[in-house]
């Protein structure tokens, strides 16, 4: 009985120890304006294309949002999630087409 809750004494420790040392990175992390600087870059990037999108106007150049928003969309396909999305793909159309004629030869057979 002294092992079992030794073992759970064990495990709540390490839990606890992964627990304060995750609370210490993100604290830290907050300290030293990690964050924060990552968000001004964000936002310096916007300012920059502010200015240029007035610059233009002002000059009477045509403009287009997407001249002045750069936003780059990962692809995280692969193959498996492409053989993942063909075979949900297929498994749908199998059912909607097989349903509706198992509906249509019901519908003939009792009518």
């Amino acid at each position: 009985m002294d092992e079992k809750k030794a073992k759970v004494k064990n495990q709540f420790r390490f839990f606890f120890i992964i627990l304060i040392t995750f609370f210490a990175f993100v604290y830290f992390s907050g300290k030293t304006g990690y964050y924060e600087s990552h968000l001004q870059k964000n936002t310096l990037l916007t300012k920059e294309a502010i200015l240029r999108f007035e610059k233009d106007v002002a000059e009477g150049n045509p403009v287009d949002i997407k001249d002045y928003i750069k936003a780059d969309i990962p692809d995280y396909r692969n193959m498996y999630s492409k053989l993942g999305n063909n075979v949900s793909e297929g498994i749908n159309t199998v059912l909607t087409d097989g349903v509706s004629k198992l509906i249509g030869f019901l519908k003939a057979l009792f009518t």
